[in-house]
């Protein structure tokens, strides 16, 4: 059932087998896979079934590395997480992305893609999204005639496809089966405060937790997992220091070390001839819930020593980069409630703030421009494109010095805020460069066009137009060594007999792939070992 724990009395001890943190993909699946199998479960979300701003702004935290996302934007506090944003983008990780290779150091899972394989088949099923990615049947669902991939040297590159989830908002679409499952308490607007230990730092006793109305209360269970998202997940855990004075888990100094997003960058592709205007890499095919994306072989990345790399096409029509689009499009965005994302721009989808005077006078100066970007834009008419925006989304290497750290601001709760250090590694910009400088290569060669100029402006050696992806990984890694991760092969806390974790944070590499779907299989593998130790510790 959904609770607010707003109504619930101060001093409260909730008892159940097993407590989740957080309501997003990974913990909404976890604790429907667990009450389907009899288990009592308590699943905690900090906010309610809606937005709202006092909630989120308990993400508000400060970046002080390359440019980032803001923290009370890329992560959203509410019933279903950033699956609320979340534009559908679903494909597995690929089997290099587990493997250990010599060129990237800390790379390697401590388990095979094999392992995943019957979770992946569950993760597409709750995604509501197909599993099948091969290249053919995916053109022969098309049916198109212009459906066909580019002639890519496949030594060099190949057409990968991925498949779109409606996109699934978890906390709408399952949302009844949380209000309904027996075994199952959900508690809205209740935010975990600290997790305690026994004395010996060895086994959790109890979650603190709390709600902005002041009322406090505690969940005792036999096991406890943390589904908060890849920051968050490792602010509990350094906020949990009354025993450990430098957190749980963190014995190592691994904690919130070894933050990994995916770096986009954009810049012009020019394009001679319209045999692209809407081909398997553009916008055309997107409503149809398939897209295909131009990466990196493995074989290049074995030969020349780079990380993964893919890149979108994106179509840029008439007058879309136009000031007056842009203010139109901020307006369409502030004013949506749909939390559909943009590939150019992004607003949270709580935000009310509307225009300000300059963007007001950017639409009234040129209507026509603006009125005609706007048509072409969602109409997409396809002579009408101007151009191309190739949109570079390589996979940034584990690097201990990208972090999160604890802040000295306080929140609401007087709980200390997080301070993110997003750094990259030299075979980062080296493999988005080599990945650019092969696309153009490859598009010359086959005569579709050439990659114009990057912006001249850089930041650390890259383009001024870079942002992070959303995607919040690695800040408590997956090894088998204690030394080198945080969470062991199961997903339990090195040191802890029965604190578990799961979501992006667990990643050691992090692959090219948007890593919803991966996360929900590893709450399904998760789920499966919990239900296994419960059948036998009751033995």
């Amino acid at each position: 059932m959904l609770i607010d724990a707003r109504g619930i009395p101060t001093g409260t001890v909730v008892r159940t087998d097993v407590a989740i943190v957080g309501a997003g993909a990974a913990g909404i699946t976890l604790a429907l896979e667990l009450a389907a199998k009899g288990l009592a479960v308590c699943l905690l979300e900090s906010g309610g079934t809606q937005p709202d701003w006092a909630n989120q702004s308990l993400y508000s935290g400060r970046s002080v590395g390359l440019p980032h996302c803001p923290l009370d934007v890329c992560q959203l506090r509410y019933l279903g997480g950033n699956t609320n944003a979340w534009g559908g983008w679903c494909r597995p990780l690929e089997p290099i992305d587990f493997e250990p290779r010599p060129w990237v150091e800390a790379s390697g899972w401590p388990f095979p893609i094999e392992e995943l394989a019957p979770y992946y088949r569950r993760a597409h099923e709750i995604c509501q999204v197909s599993d099948d990615y091969v290249l053919k049947h995916a053109i022969a669902e098309l049916g198109h005639p212009r459906a066909k991939p580019l002639a890519f040297d496949p030594s060099k590159l190949e057409t990968v496809i991925y498949r779109f989830s409606p996109p699934t908002r978890f906390g709408q679409e399952y949302r009844l089966r949380l209000d309904s499952a027996p075994s199952l308490r959900c508690f809205l607007h209740a935010n975990v405060l600290s997790i305690k230990v026994d004395a010996s730092a060895r086994n959790v006793v109890r979650l603190l937790a709390g709600t902005l109305s002041g009322v406090r209360f505690e969940v005792a269970a036999r096991s406890y997992v943390l589904a908060a998202g890849g920051i968050e997940n490792a602010r509990l855990l350094l906020l949990s220091n009354d025993v450990e004075a430098d957190g749980l888990g963190n014995r190592h100094d691994l904690v919130g070390r070894f933050y990994m997003d995916h770096p986009h960058t954009k810049r012009r592709l020019i394009v001679p001839s319209r045999r692209l205007a809407s081909g398997l890499y553009g916008e055309f095919f997107r409503p149809r819930r398939i897209m295909a994306r131009i990466a990196l072989s493995d074989e290049t990345q074995r030969r020349e020593g780079l990380l993964g790399y893919s890149a979108n096409l994106h179509p840029v029509y008439f007058g879309h980069d136009s000031a007056g689009w842009a203010a139109l499009r901020d307006a369409a965005r502030s004013l949506s409630r749909s939390g559909r994302t943009d590939p150019f721009h992004r607003l949270p989808p709580y935000s009310r703030k509307g225009l300000n005077a300059s963007q007001w006078i950017d639409m009234i100066r040129s209507p026509v421009r603006t009125g005609a970007a706007a048509f072409l834009r969602f109409f997409k008419p396809n002579r009408f494109f101007s151009a191309f925006v190739l949109e570079s989304k390589p996979e940034q290497a584990p690097n201990p010095a990208s972090r999160v750290t604890l802040d000295d601001e306080l929140d609401a709760f007087g709980l200390r805020r997080i301070k993110v250090d997003w750094r990259m590694l030299p075979i980062d910009r080296q493999t988005a460069v080599r990945g650019e400088e092969i696309v153009d290569a490859e598009l010359r060669r086959i005569g579709i066009g050439a990659l114009g100029p990057l912006p001249a402006e850089e930041i650390e050696g890259w383009p001024e137009n870079l942002e992070s992806g959303w995607h919040q990984l690695g800040t408590t890694r997956m090894h088998s060594d204690e030394r080198r991760g945080v969470v062991d092969a199961t997903a339990r806390v090195h040191g802890l007999s029965n604190l578990y974790v799961v979501g992006g944070s667990v990643f050691p590499t992090g692959g090219t792939a948007p890593p919803t779907l991966t996360i929900v299989a590893l709450a399904l593998r998760l789920a499966a070992h919990l239900t296994r130790s419960a059948s036998a510790a009751a033995v």
